[in-house]
């Protein structure tokens, strides 16, 4: 190798290993927390980093080409050195601006690595979080003492997805959201929705508190409708408007009994307590009582499938029944409604389908969302109230299931159910 080519790779070493050193400062743990702050700028960096180190070989190399003199070396390896020197400047900026956002970030950050080792914490998980000295290099448990952040993590590095729970700390109440990072890490954020909780709160208790003082004139609204309705000498007339007086007292009792179950379901934070039941014997009753309002229209009721899984007998039959009473009334004349239960690993999913008119899309979103009707004729029809999904959702969230829901518009409505499997 002549000195012109020593010289060459001499100076392309020096300007790789420069880079290299650069983009060794951006710390792996550092640079994952970046992700979830959202300062992508980092990235970047290194990025144009190493678009520098390629440009700076590639320079470097034909200016040799033109011009093989160690001058000519030193005024290109001095112009790359200073390409190097500003983009370190930019890098020492956005790890400012990372290490400002993880600081101040709302709430709690935690990072952690291998065996649940805590890589990095911000100030913000002190102040929601019970925590024991300095917890970097720690084992979360012992730093972190809190069991539903420590389950979250490894939910999250179990099933290679974000996951989340809700808990409560002291006079918070926590929203807990973790996923998995680098493979053998995970990230876990903690935010604080007291105030959220509390107006939530505020309005199921006045929601309440309405409906147990109205229930009482309703209550005698419907008796004075029925002793009219039982005097004989009432014409026509009287007896058709004290027909819609009795029917409209007894939806808004129905509505009134709604209001406050779904109350009561928003304001406990316990789970419901769970059985393992089969699912198809539990669906007996509940069946024979569709069967028998589906007769009068022509509606078929089919089941399929069976298997064991964990209910709350109560909640089952309340969540089902509505289910299924939807999807008769919304079935045609002559119609069929199918019942599948399906085995799926940790699961057991119920699926109702109809053929009824169907869902829009654009009402999919809102289905579970109290008072909402997609055709309010109809359901006024069938006595709905409006609340019977809203229940449903609020069921399932209190009973470890979850209900969906999927549609073809003028094909029909399939509603799921997953329930957890023993």
């Amino acid at each position: 190798m002549n000195a012109s080519g020593l010289v060459a790779g001499l100076a392309v070493a020096a300007v790789g290993g420069l880079a290299l050193a650069t983009a060794a400062m951006l710390h792996p743990a550092a640079g994952i927390v970046v992700l979830l702050l959202g300062a992508f700028v980092v990235a970047q960096i290194v990025t144009r980093l190493r678009s520098l180190e390629q440009q700076a070989v590639a320079d470097l190399a034909a200016h040799l080409a033109a011009e093989p003199t160690i001058q000519g070396v030193e005024v290109a390896l001095a112009a790359l050195l200073g390409e190097v020197a500003l983009a370190e400047r930019r890098a020492r900026r956005n790890e400012d601006l990372r290490d400002a956002l993880f600081e101040n970030a709302p709430g709690g950050v935690v990072l952690v690595g291998r065996g649940l080792r805590v890589l990095a914490a911000n100030p913000g998980i002190r102040e929601l979080l019970p925590v024991v000295g300095d917890p970097i290099g720690r084992r979360l448990g012992d730093a972190v003492p809190f069991e539903p952040l420590v389950k979250t993590i490894q939910d999250a590095l179990d099933k290679g997805t974000s996951t989340f729970r809700e808990a409560r700390s002291g006079r918070f109440d926590l929203l807990l959201r973790a996923a998995p990072v680098g493979g053998t890490g995970a990230v876990a954020v903690v935010v604080d929705v007291s105030p959220f909780r509390r107006a939530a709160r505020a309005r199921s208790d006045f929601v309440a508190n309405v409906s147990h003082e109205l229930r009482t004139p309703v209550t005698s609204i419907s008796g004075y409708a029925e002793t009219l309705l039982d005097h004989e000498g009432l014409d026509d007339d009287g007896r058709v408007m004290a027909e819609a007086i009795h029917r409209n007292a007894r939806r808004l009792t129905l509505i009134f009994a709604e209001l406050l179950q779904l109350a009561r379901l928003e304001a406990g934070d316990e789970e419901l307590e769970l059985e393992e039941r089969s699912i198809a014997e539990t669906l007996g009753p509940l069946l024979d009582e569709a069967r028998e309002v589906a007769r009068e229209r022509r509606v078929n009721i089919h089941r399929s499938g069976d298997a064991l899984a964990l209910i709350h007998p109560e909640a089952f039959g309340r969540v089902v029944g509505n289910l299924l009473a939807n999807a008769v009334n919304f079935s045609p004349d002559g119609g069929e409604v199918r019942v599948v239960v399906r085995p799926d690993g940790e699961h057991v999913w119920l699926e109702i389908h109809d053929r009824g008119p169907g869902i829009d899309p654009e009402h999919i979103e809102r289905i579970f969302e109290r008072f909402f009707r997609i055709d309010r004729g109809r359901a006024r029809q069938y006595g709905g109230t409006g609340l019977g999904l809203a229940l449903v959702k609020h069921l399932c969230m209190r009973t470890r299931a979850e209900v969906s829901v999927r549609s073809d518009p003028g094909h029909g409505a399939t509603f799921f159910v997953r329930f957890p499997a023993p």
